[in-house]
């Protein structure tokens, strides 16, 4: 008897085992959900097309912190392979272990991290870390860097945010490896916007287009082009490269970076069109140049620029000013004071500083971050399209317009009065979605020097004509649409119409800013161009998951202090205290149950 009942608890303790490792589940009871997993994560996974590989590269025997996020990978990975099935895998590697992986993982231009692990009590060793994840389908692979854009300043990881993007990272690079097409968005060249300068390979699109593929940028907006260019495909534009000038309905999104030529009407008309066929454009531009270095070049008088694009923002329902912010919550700059010899910190209020943005779905996790010499923005009402502001200054702000004679010395010695600054919150960042009316309504379409031949795509003289067009074009041709077509088509039907945003400072697309020359700020531009740029790709659920936050909660010593003595005591005496309750319950419960036997 004592054999069968011994059996039946080894057999139970192996099937839980068994059970234990074919289901996997677990309660979050945290407060941001931090241990769960959105929709759109779950969809992904459970519609896989094919089967998906990763290789996780950050394997070795690291400090406790690294050890805690190993942990917290590897049980996303778990709860991956669980929600996808027999399609999704996953493997540790410790590259340390394999020169010739190490020798490969260099060539991909991915460099270890050295860190120092404590060996004896006074003994540390080197070890590299790999902070690397492959995910591959097939011949297709997606490299994923955990700790990019997690780093302080002082270059130590920040943990809780590397947590809090994991799943955007891991879920955006799963969908872009697995999607049947890869979101492609052209930065426009050609109006002295910001040089890319890429050294490119041509592709053709399925459209039949050839469009530059950038693979290196080697301009300041190399970090954050490389940053998309993990989830999209990312182009370089020029206009005078492209047959008949055309932007390619391909093109998801438009980005004009700080442009500072004026534009051509016929590059004006291929972009309304772009727009009217279901497009999506992003300017981030300045109305004013401002050549002030603040150290050796202490006064100026700014440009206005001249880019002959004023009458298509007022169609499209806003205006770009042609002045400059001025907030009191703004960033301080270091200036030399020849009289004491040494660096000072004065207050800028050219340097708007919004640390408390609007509600919207692009500010979801953004911190605080930072215009220089930005312009206002005012808007018109317009029946079908909606507008929505996602940067604005403080309440205490001004605007001063026209060219101004900015002198560094006169300013910080005798600041604009308080008083001044009671001009309300000055819009700096504008949404807008809805169906758009085209500029060129009634008008020919223009032709020039460069551009002599006229447009060959037909007119469309409202954005939400598009789809319209395209079926009639479909049934024409006698045709049924193919796969490209209807992926076009439910682009261009969206309910809420085109998308179209604006940031009133060119230099935001640079995610490096510093104060003076000297002090490294660590601004968070660059999360909310990203966070702009998916929303208006139409992917708002990777904005979502890129607001996921994670917090530490540590304890409050100001609580705690003086407390240590009781809280050990009660640390070492209720477990103790515990285990003597439930030993009395038991010896109470065989008691009585012998009394009853023997009653």
């Amino acid at each position: 008897m004592k054999n069968l009942n011994l059996l039946i608890i080894i057999g139970v303790i192996i099937f839980v085992n068994l059970l234990g490792t074919s289901f996997f589940a677990r309660f979050d009871l945290t407060k941001e959900k931090r241990y769960s997993f959105s929709e759109i994560t779950s969809e992904s996974l459970a519609n896989l097309p094919t089967e998906v590989y990763a290789e996780v590269y950050l394997e070795g025997n690291f400090p406790a912190k690294i050890r805690r996020y190993q942990d917290v990978l590897r049980t996303s990975l778990i709860e991956y392979r669980q929600m996808a099935g027999r399609d999704f895998n996953f493997e540790f590697v410790n590259p340390s272990d394999n020169p010739n992986l190490r020798k490969d993982l260099a060539e991909r231009g991915i460099s270890p991290i050295p860190i120092r692990v404590q060996k004896g009590e006074f003994e540390q060793e080197e070890q590299l870390m790999f902070p690397v994840v492959v995910l591959r389908a097939g011949e297709r692979e997606q490299y994923i860097d955990l700790f990019k854009g997690c780093a302080f300043p002082n270059l130590e990881i920040n943990f809780p945010k590397a947590e809090a993007e994991l799943e955007y990272k891991l879920t955006s690079a799963l969908r872009n490896l697995t999607a049947s097409r890869q979101g492609l968005i052209a930065v426009l060249q050609g109006q002295g916007e910001h040089q890319m300068k890429p050294e490119i390979a041509w592709e053709r699109q399925p459209s039949g287009d050839s469009i530059p593929r950038v693979k290196r940028v080697v301009t300041e907006m190399s970090e954050l082009l490389s940053a998309l260019d993990n989830s999209y495909t990312v182009a370089a534009l020029d206009l005078r490269e492209v047959p008949d000038a055309s932007i390619s309905p391909s093109v998801d999104l438009l980005m004009v970076l700080q442009p500072t030529q004026p534009f051509s009407e016929r590059v004006k008309y291929e972009i309304d069109q772009y727009l009217m066929r279901g497009g999506n454009v992003l300017w981030v531009m300045d109305q004013q140049k401002v050549n002030l270095d603040l150290y050796e070049k202490r006064s100026t008088l700014t440009e206005l620029q001249e880019l002959n694009l004023d009458d298509m923002f007022m169609n499209y329902g806003f205006k770009l000013n042609y002045d400059l912010v001025q907030d009191i919550h703004c960033e301080a700059t270091e200036v030399f004071n020849p009289q004491t010899g040494a660096f000072v910190e004065r207050p800028w209020i050219f340097f708007p500083r919004p640390n408390i943005l609007p509600d919207h779905p692009v500010n979801r996790n953004v911190d605080a971050i930072l215009l220089r010499y930005a312009s206002s923005i005012d808007t018109f009402p317009q029946a079908e399209v909606k507008k929505s502001v996602f940067i604005q200054s403080s309440p205490y702000s001004r605007r001063v317009q026209g060219k101004q004679f900015i002198d560094l010395n006169a300013y910080l010695q005798n600041p604009p009065p308080e008083g001044l600054f009671n001009k309300g919150s000055q819009i700096m960042g504008l949404m807008m979605e809805g169906h758009f009316p085209s500029l060129f309504k009634g008008r020919v379409a223009p032709v020039d020097s460069t551009f002599p031949r006229p447009p060959s795509a037909v007119f469309l003289e409202r954005s939400d004509l598009a789809e319209q067009m395209a079926r009639r074009l479909a049934e024409a041709n006698g045709e049924k649409p193919d796969q490209q077509m209807l992926e076009y088509l439910e682009r261009v039907s969206s309910p809420t119409g085109r998308h179209m945003a604006v940031i009133s400072e060119g230099e935001f697309v640079l995610p490096k800013l510093f104060r003076g020359k000297r002090q490294f700020l660590p601004y968070d531009n660059k999360s909310l161009m990203l966070n702009v740029v998916d929303y208006l790709m139409g992917d708002q659920t990777l904005t979502e998951l890129r607001s996921k936050d994670v917090q530490d909660r540590p304890l409050d010593r100001a609580k705690v202090k003086g407390k240590v003595g009781l809280l050990q005591a009660l640390n070492l005496i209720v477990p103790i205290l515990l285990v003597l309750a439930f030993g009395a319950f038991r010896f109470w419960r065989r008691r009585r149950k012998n009394e009853r036997i023997g009653g």
